[in-house]
């Protein structure tokens, strides 16, 4: 158990880490309209200071290691003959985590470009860093599912109800967070995709030591 509640805590600082990039990154409490592109982020983080974005960047790969080894804790809470959908889903998790740390690091060329001048570069940039999203964002979907499946059919230390603090259902809240005024809209729906593992790892660490 000691050894499942740290590899718990650690995927919990891997998401506030994760978290705290993104805000270093393009945090504004200025205009934060979103339009399905990248464009909005370039020009947000024009304006923010270079040594900002470079650690913001830096941030992660190493939330995503710390990520990986939060979801190595989910096996050791695998029960049952289907226990295997949990492993599943947690070698999914950790695989779309180490592409999410990927791109997320090279959000950092998006303001590179912007402050040098060369906007012109933007389809480049943006064309790699979604390839790296692409490649995170079905492994990811179906890692939740998978999970989501395991823990109603009982094949987790959890009970059933624990599933509505998992992504696939906290991850629906992020629409709501597109009307909230700034700069909250940015903080919530900016940070979600991160914030849906801060609130999964609180609610895993609070039933194993209840």
């Amino acid at each position: 158990m000691p050894f499942t509640l740290a590899l718990t805590t650690l995927g919990l600082f891997g998401s506030i880490l994760m978290f705290a990039g993104d805000m270093l990154l393009y945090f504004t409490p200025g205009v934060y309209d979103m339009d399905g592109t990248l464009k909005p982020y370039l020009h947000i983080m024009r304006d923010i200071p270079a040594a900002r974005v470079r650690v913001g960047g830096a941030l992660g790969p190493v939330a995503a290691f710390l990520y990986v080894l939060g979801f190595l804790a989910l096996p050791l809470m695998a029960r049952g003959d289907l226990a295997w959908l949990v492993w599943l889903a947690a070698a999914l998790l950790a695989f779309a985590l180490i592409c999410g740390g990927a791109y997320h690091a090279q959000y950092a060329y998006l303001s590179i470009i912007a402050k040098a001048g060369h906007e012109d570069l933007y389809e480049e940039v943006s064309a790699n860093i979604m390839l790296l999203m692409r490649l995170a964002t079905t492994p990811m979907y179906a890692g939740f599912i998978l999970f989501a499946i395991a823990i109603v059919l009982g094949q987790t230390v959890f009970p059933v109800w624990f599933v509505v603090f998992t992504p696939i259902v906290t991850s629906f809240l992020g629409l709501a967070w597109m009307r909230m005024p700034q700069p909250a809209r940015c903080i919530l729906f900016g940070g979600w995709s991160n914030l849906v593992f801060t609130i999964m790892f609180t609610a895993m660490l609070i039933c194993l030591l209840a």
